[in-house]
This record gives C-alpha cells, sequence and structure tokens, in this order.
C-alpha cells in the first residue's frame, strides 16, 4: 500500500511539469513563424493570459486527489514573465497528503529558453517537506533550503551528447521549455529538473497521434508524449481542442495512476 501511496503522489510530479499556461503548439510549420513567435515583444504581448486548470486524480477506479493550478503573465513586462501556483491533494486509505507550490519563470531572449529564478514547495503528510531554490548562473547552480537545511548544486548534464550545458528547471518551467521544443520540431529531448536531494533528468519522445474518449469532451484528437528516461512508465495526452494543454497523464504500471483534465479556463486582455 505504501508503493501505491508512492505512486499516486509521484503523480503530482508526473503532470505539474506538463501544466504551464503556454503549453506546446505542435504545429509550427515554418521557422519564419517560429521566429517571430519567440521575439521578446511578440511573445510578450501574446500571452497575456491567466490560465487555469482542475485536474482529478483516479486509483482502481477511485477518485483519491485533485490538483488545482494557476498561470498568471506580468503585465507589460519584458522579456516575459508569470507566475504560477499549484495546490494538490491525495486521499488514499489512512495515508493523506497536500502538495503546495509556488514558481516564478522567464524567457531569456539572449538564450532562447526559459529560466527559473526561484521557487518555493510545501508537502504535508506523507513525504512532508518544505523546501525552496534560487537558480542563478544562467540556470546553471541551484541553492536549495530543505527543512533548514542548505544544500547547494551545478548542472554538469550535456544536452542530447551535445557540449553546452543546460539550464536546471523547477517543474512548472520545465513544462514551457518541452512546449519550446516541441515548437522547434524536436522529436526527442532531455531537461534537467532541481528536485528535492538531486538533479533529475527527463528524456522525452513524441509517440505521434492517439485518437481519447474524454468523459466530459467526448473524443479527443490528442499528440502523445512518453518519458524514455528513467520513468519509462509515464505517458502523457495533449489536446489541440483544448490550448494544446495536458488532458490526460497515467503512470503505465499494474496499478495504473490517472489523471483527467476536468476544468480549463483562459482570461486574456
Amino acid at each position: 500500500m505504501t508503493i501505491l501511496t508512492k505512486q499516486v503522489l509521484g503523480i503530482f510530479l508526473l503532470i505539474t511539469y506538463c501544466l504551464f499556461g503556454i503549453m506546446p503548439r505542435l504545429y509550427a510549420n515554418s521557422l519564419n513563424q517560429l521566429e517571430q513567435e519567440l521575439s521578446p515583444e511578440v511573445f510578450t504581448s501574446h500571452h497575456q493570459c491567466t490560465k487555469s486548470f482542475e485536474y482529478d486524480i483516479h486509483l482502481l477506479g477511485n477518485n483519491v486527489g485533485k490538483l488545482n493550478r494557476t498561470v498568471k503573465w506580468h503585465k507589460g513586462v519584458s522579456p516575459a514573465k508569470a507566475t504560477v501556483t499549484s495546490y494538490g491533494e491525495v486521499s488514499f486509505l489512512w495515508l493523506n497528503s497536500t502538495y503546495q507550490q509556488t514558481s516564478t519563470t522567464r524567457y531569456s531572449p539572449t538564450y532562447q529558453h526559459f529560466l527559473t529564478p526561484s521557487f518555493s514547495q510545501k508537502v504535508i503528510g506523507f513525504r512532508a517537506r518544505e523546501m525552496t531554490a534560487v537558480i542563478a548562473d544562467d540556470g546553471l547552480s541551484s541553492t536549495v533550503t530543505l527543512d533548514d537545511e542548505l544544500y547547494h548544486y551545478q548542472n554538469k548534464g550535456k544536452y542530447e551528447g551535445k557540449n553546452n550545458k543546460h539550464p536546471l528547471y523547477d517543474l512548472d518551467t520545465l513544462g514551457a521549455q518541452i512546449r519550446l521544443n516541441l515548437l522547434q520540431g524536436e522529436k526527442r529531448f532531455t531537461l534537467f529538473r532541481q528536485a528535492s536531494k538531486k538533479i533529475e533528468a527527463y528524456q522525452f519522445e513524441v509517440a505521434g497521434n492517439e485518437v481519447i474518449n474524454h468523459e466530459k469532451w467526448g473524443q479527443l484528437n490528442t499528440i502523445k508524449v512518453i518519458e524514455v528516461g528513467k520513468q519509462k512508465s509515464t505517458v502523457l495526452w495533449f489536446s489541440s481542442k483544448h490550448d494544446h494543454q495536458l488532458v490526460k497523464a497515467q503512470l503505465d504500471l499494474i496499478f495504473s495512476p490517472l489523471v483527467w483534465l476536468v476544468n480549463f479556463t483562459k482570461e486574456c486582455e
């Protein structure tokens, strides 16, 4: 039962990197379109939206939790900058946990990727912790405070065998970088996350199109993305009908936690 509960709690990590408010525009057709969208002026003005998400978490046919998430862009700020807040809870048998995170993220026109200046996280219940992180040196180094203990990390990981180093992300900004990589037409890519006690590497692969049946919205045409690194059981589905947001996520195991998008709103200037 402890293993099952860890799987359910792990669903928070599974979906948070995919819920960022400007998730993938998978059908960019040309380099000119990409360059135009990534210019600081267009990028900043195009994404002045507040987006809210509500997800249900299921296990063994039962609704065992939820995750609510809000993305708010800072108005009139260039380069683009946003604040993301998340709240989730899981109740399974006698084990209960809640999850809270606030993060800031910004786009770097110089390096043409996202950066995470800072984030804070609090888990109550199973695997309880309080964590804050400040990430500097263009995303390559971090200072983490975990339950009043101080740690320092340096990302020396290489991206797909290339010599240039890539930044550390929190879960929120990792979602934004997924979108950017997909915009650029990449089918396989590796990203690095600052976890509580180590640096995690995630390897993603676009598996193609798939039609899924959603209880609320019926049949949806989706893009299927799988994690092919350490977390090989992670499967994600994104719907173009819903702003290319994550509509389904699953850990494909014997007892498979399953996540469904149940509500999504977008308010723009």
